[in-house]
């Protein structure tokens, strides 16, 4: 890099930061001249495609009146005392009348002004391997030597093992991050980390026999595993060809189209791609696919490479500023903006054709379309190959137990879980488990009570909704667990069915401050409440035969299975009643709307109160599912449309579900792929979702297709209406049936009335003990039993069916 530039540019935070030295006249007697260094923000305007200056006017950044003043390097650098990257710049002062060269490190610490952190004299000048490290710390070399300096140091240091350099930076994922690779006097090739003045063999990075060809080199990752070294490297040699190293050894080559490489860059683009950006002397820049490792592109007149998210749209692109064509003086007059994934914008350039905003995004739209197509056929033909070792592993099972059975041998059959097979059905004998299945949960017994955290109570139309938060222990069952009203008989009569259903509580959504301009993949993953996970167990049954009487106070029970003893086997289960809390229903308190959710006035509530309130909207409210499919194309963005033209909004409380707040509706849209989606709608209106189904299909294109996967749960067929009806079928028409059987036992005892005193005694004695018997062993007849028994048959089999329903919903 020239030691003499009036002019360097460097990306930070989407912007081009441009520092510039000029000349000062001086109106001393000895006419010298002293100089001045400013700088400047540009941004790009994605509208007028042009970089245009952020600020009024350049921020002056250092003055002297006696020294000339040059530019030798900027690059961006982590502060350690501030924690974040700052760019910095390093200023070379030169005296005419003196040998020596004094050096200033700048970093721009606010839009205004620098600050300065290490300041020294050199006797010669800095030519080679300069590098500006975190902390921030300027390292370069000299003469086989390397030097480094910081505000910590007090001073320039320098390393002691002299060495030929070939790479200054910093290692990620790795504590000891400042590192030197070079080769010692004695051809060993070596790693010195600076702070801790330590040096290792460099063979975990690239082989010795690739040291002496070595012109650049990018590490992506080196971390210590279980005693040994992970590293992956790029190194650019001076035999035209791009190595990729794994671990120490070389794993592919890629052909470079220039020589006399300089350095390496990374541009993480679209779709989760990434460029390998080469820049070599005499301007010449070429890209090259990091998974294919194939050359994308070349360029050449090119005066700088710069890599940042320009745009604002979440991923890098590359910034080729070249030659300036006139003297007009203005910065950034002929460049080329692009990410080789259907970004481009040029300023100057002729080679470019077509750069409007209508032609990117549908170079983009198809790009995604093709890409998620391609994956698709590979993970499906991924499963057609599971599929075919499944088949082929068992006909080769079927072989050998064939063998054997022909042999007379024993054969030996492998569990299914080692086949990597999965039952169909459930292989547990347990009884009762069959009949207490609920909500598609495992059953288990329990030998300790239920951790019940509060009770809560809504009021949504006529429905009355009461949820309890549970924490459930080891020993706790929570498959057959159900909740129940005790009401008092003089006010209301018999307690009301509620329909129960059990749902996991959701945790509390962490908020952090506005994100940045562009999201940068992380590793970073949200984890929710750090505690034991939580169940809402939510019973919904209707409020106005509880407010006959005006106000109501209840006690809620739970009833969940437990074992009787400690010595009892697994199967033998007892029924267990747990009061957890009392609710107080107001008919005063209902017309106010203090029992109504207050979540869909105000979605920006993250509050337990606010959880309550989801899990009330979603256990009353009918849900729909619709599929949305678009083969053609990707998808239309039916979340903004819900957004902008229904006025919905996201709740902070679970950002997957957005509310209307003008009804009480709650929408979510799942992306399952680029061109397929499921919408659930909640709501208790058909007509308000007829309505907006009518504005959804007038919003979706032509290509789209929606169609209906599931209707709701209440359409006449209740679990808890069949039940009903099945228990009423069981009491009335058995009891007729058996009140049919004994008047007819009645009829037959009036038919003697002329016998014999004493045959009279003995007849009515036998029939005294014919009719114990009927009462124990009635006899009815066949034609009332068959039709008891089919209408048995016809509800328990709706029953049945709803609660497979309801279960396959769940």
């Amino acid at each position: 890099m020239s030691s003499e530039r009036l002019i360097e540019m460097l990306s930070f935070g989407g912007d081009v930061l441009v520092f510039q030295c000029k000349s000062l006249s001086s109106k001393s007697r000895d006419h010298r001249k002293g100089s001045e260094v400013s700088f400047c923000s540009l941004s790009f305007n994605r509208d007028s495609q042009v970089f245009s200056i952020r600020e009024r006017q350049t921020q002056p950044m250092h003055r002297d009146g006696s020294a000339e003043t040059a530019l030798v390097h900027c690059a961006s650098a982590e502060d350690v005392q501030q924690r974040h990257k700052v760019p910095c710049v390093l200023l070379k002062l030169c005296k005419k009348r003196t040998s020596a060269f004094k050096y200033m490190l700048y970093s721009v610490c606010t839009s205004t002004e620098g600050k300065l952190h290490v300041e020294f004299a050199l006797p010669y000048e800095m030519r080679e391997n300069i590098s500006i490290l975190q902390g921030p710390t300027l390292v370069w070399s000299h003469e086989n030597s390397v030097f480094y300096a910081s505000s910590r140091t007090g001073g320039v240091k320098e390393v002691p093992v002299p060495m030929t350099v070939r790479f200054i930076g910093e290692l990620p994922r790795h504590q000891r991050k400042l590192v030197i690779y070079g080769t010692r006097s004695d051809v060993k090739n070596i790693l010195y980390f600076i702070e801790e003045e330590e040096s290792y063999n460099a063979a975990c990075l690239v082989p010795d026999a690739y040291s002496a060809v070595i012109q650049c080199m990018m590490v992506f990752s080196a971390e210590e595993v279980g005693g040994s070294f992970k590293s992956a490297v790029l190194a650019a040699t001076s035999m035209k060809q791009l190595v990729c190293f794994e671990n120490g050894l070389p794993r592919d080559v890629c052909p470079l189209p220039y020589e006399q490489p300089l350095n390496i860059r990374l541009v993480h683009t679209l779709k989760n791609d990434c460029l390998v950006v080469v820049t070599f002397s005499q301007g010449n820049v070429c890209a090259v696919w990091k998974h294919t490792f194939q050359v994308a592109s070349c360029w050449t007149g090119v005066r700088q490479l710069l890599v940042d998210d320009f745009v604002g749209c979440g991923t890098d692109q590359m910034l080729l500023v070249f030659e300036e064509r006139d003297s007009s003086g203005e910065l950034l007059s002929n460049f080329l903006l692009t990410d080789l994934c259907g970004i481009t914008y040029s300023c100057g350039r002729s080679d470019v054709l077509n750069t409007s905003d209508a032609a990117q995004e549908n170079f983009l739209l198809t790009v995604h379309a093709l890409e998620s197509r391609l994956q698709s056929g590979l993970n499906f033909l991924e499963d057609l190959q599971r599929d075919v070792e499944v088949k082929d592993r068992l006909v080769l099972q079927s072989l050998v137990a064939l063998t054997d059975l022909v042999s007379g041998r024993e054969h030996v059959i492998f569990p299914p879980e080692q086949e990597g097979l999965v039952s169909l059905w459930d292989e547990e004998e347990d009884d009762d488990a069959g009949d207490e299945e609920h909500d598609g949960m495992q059953t288990e017994c329990a030998e300790a009570l239920l951790n019940v955290d509060r009770v809560w109570q809504r009021v949504i139309g006529q429905s009355l909704i009461v949820g309890v938060v549970l924490r459930p222990t080891d020993n706790t069952s929570v498959t057959n667990i159900s909740a129940s009203v005790v009401v008092d008989s003089c006010q209301t009569g018999a307690a009301p069915v509620m329909n129960t259903k059990i749902l996991r509580f959701p945790a509390s959504v962490a908020h952090g401050p506005s994100a940045a301009k562009k999201i940068r993949r992380s590793d970073c993953s949200a984890d929710g409440d750090s505690g034991v996970s939580r169940l809402a167990l939510v019973a919904v049954t209707d409020v106005a035969p509880l407010l006959t009487s005006g106000c109501i106070k209840c006690p809620i029970m739970l009833h969940y299975s437990t074992k009787e003893s400690s010595g009892s086997p697994p199967g033998d289960c007892a029924r267990v009643s747990h009061y957890c809390g009392q609710i107080s229903v107001d008919l005063r308190d209902i017309s106010t709307g203090k029992l109504h959710p207050r979540l869909l006035q105000d979605s920006k509530l993250n509050t337990e109160e606010a959880r309550e309130d989801l899990l009330s909207l979603v256990a009353v409210l009918d849900v729909w599912f619709f599929l949305v499919e678009c083969w053609d194309h990707t998808l239309a963005d039916v979340q903004g449309w819900l957004q902008e033209s229904l006025r919905v909004e996201r709740l902070d409380v679970d950002p997957r579900f957005t509310a209307d707040p003008s009804d009480v509706r709650l929408f979510r849209w799942e992306q399952k792929s680029p061109f397929q989606a499921v919408l659930s709608v909640r709501c208790r209106d058909d007509l308000r979702l007829l309505q907006f189904l009518h504005s959804l299909c007038d919003f979706l294109p032509a290509s789209h297709h929606i169609q209906l996967l599931e209707s709701p749960r209440s359409r006449g067929s209740d679990l808890a209406q069949t039940l009903e009806t099945e228990i009423r079928t069981i009491m009335q028409d058995v009891s007729s049936v058996l009140q049919c059987g004994e008047g007819q036992t009645t009829g037959q005892e009036e038919s003697d009335a002329t016998s014999e005193p004493l045959q009279r005694l003995r007849e009515e004695w036998q029939r005294e003990r014919g009719r114990y018997h009927s009462r124990l062993r009635p006899l009815v007849d066949a034609t009332p039993y068959s039709r008891l028994v089919e209408r048995l048959i016809d509800t328990q089999l709706d029953a049945d069916e709803v609660a497979l329903m309801e279960a396959s919903r769940l």
